[in-house]
């Protein structure tokens, strides 16, 4: 029982790394998956088994190789060289995402609470701080107390949501367009995540516990897209067109339902934050000898600046780039072959 109860905490992790932002407003899914119509539906299917695969082989290969961090590890993988290029990649893709989150957390204080953009985000940063302050069992803690909340989110969504039997099928651009878009997904997901799947891999020792850990974190990865995708199906007139489709969605909800759709999208913001702030912490202290709470407040003072710039306009320039740039570790992983990947879930 001990044993499941760390992988929860694995599979917690994982999901709120991963579950951000444009998850949460439901625009990543509308753009991914829901423009495909019932297309995406397959997307979203081969997602989740590319999430439980290849986040366990990320941990794994961690954990045989001993990397501590993203660091050490694309070095092992890639060679020193190439290695460098992609943490330096890396590195920007977490800093970015670390600064969209900041700043997605100071629109949520700003358009639903009536509070300062500014304010909210300096609040968000003073609690990250206080959730960073004792590293990976602080971190699974804070996960495994909001990702709950997230999975009960998505039950509600799928009690309330209509009748999906009359969704008109739309054809996607092209005949094979939304394979392409899931690998994408899971390319720009995983260059993120292994900011946490590598420490976690190299500090959890047994193998066990980092299966069912991957398996649990996919499919709860699944379940979130695939009912959040059907309602948008089911509303697909109404959302098409929308930045935060799943606002609209909740506003037939009553206020209470409403209101926990907000703290719901901020929890996914927070924990995403969190996540990529410890990965790059564990990565610069493999480089620097600093305290990691100096190495924190420089990173979210970097951020506040980028803030500056307003968040809609960094979530739209920044995610597709990501997304290319996260394909070189996606197959890199895929394709390693220290242990049969054939063989990797029946370990």
């Amino acid at each position: 029982m001990r044993d499941w109860g760390k992988s929860i905490q694995v599979a917690a992790t994982y999901i709120g790394t991963i579950v951000g932002a444009g998850f949460a407003s439901g625009q990543e899914i509308l753009a991914f998956f829901t423009s495909y119509g019932v297309w995406g539906t397959i997307g979203i299917l081969l997602t989740t088994g590319l999430f439980s695969w290849l986040g366990y082989k990320m941990m794994r290969i961690a954990r045989e190789i001993g990397s501590p961090s993203y660091e050490s590890f694309n070095k092992a993988l890639f060679g020193p060289l190439i290695g460098r290029i992609i943490n330096l990649m890396v590195f920007l893709t977490l800093l970015g995402v670390t600064t969209v989150m900041l700043a997605g957390s100071g629109a949520i204080f700003d358009q639903q609470f009536r509070l300062s953009y500014l304010f909210g985000i300096l609040a968000t940063i003073a609690l990250a701080m206080l959730a960073l302050s004792k590293g990976l069992e602080r971190l699974l803690m804070v996960n495994s107390l909001v990702v709950p909340a997230m999975l009960l989110f998505s039950c509600l969504l799928l009690a309330s949501s209509p009748e999906t039997a009359r969704i008109l099928p739309h054809q996607p651009p092209t005949q094979y367009g939304f394979l392409w878009e899931a690998i994408l997904y899971v390319s720009f997901n995983l260059a993120m995540a292994q900011s946490v799947l590598i420490p976690m891999g190299y500090q959890i020792r047994n193998v066990q516990v980092l299966r069912n850990g991957a398996i649990l974190g996919g499919l709860g990865l699944g379940f979130m897209l695939i009912v959040a995708h059907m309602a948008m199906l089911a509303n697909w007139n109404d959302v098409r067109l929308m930045d935060i489709p799943m606002a609209f969605i909740t506003e037939q909800w009553n206020d209470y339902l409403g209101f926990f759709f907000v703290i719901v999208l901020y929890a996914e913001i927070f924990t995403t934050l969190i996540s990529n702030v410890y990965g790059i912490t564990e990565q610069l202290r493999e480089l620097l000898t600093l305290d990691p709470r100096t190495i924190q407040l420089s990173l979210f003072t970097v951020s506040f600046a980028f803030c500056l710039f307003g968040y809609a306009q960094l979530l739209l320039f920044l995610y597709p780039l990501f997304g290319y740039l996260g394909l070189a570790t996606l197959v890199r992983i895929g394709v390693y072959r220290r242990y049969a990947g054939a063989a990797l879930f029946r370990r």
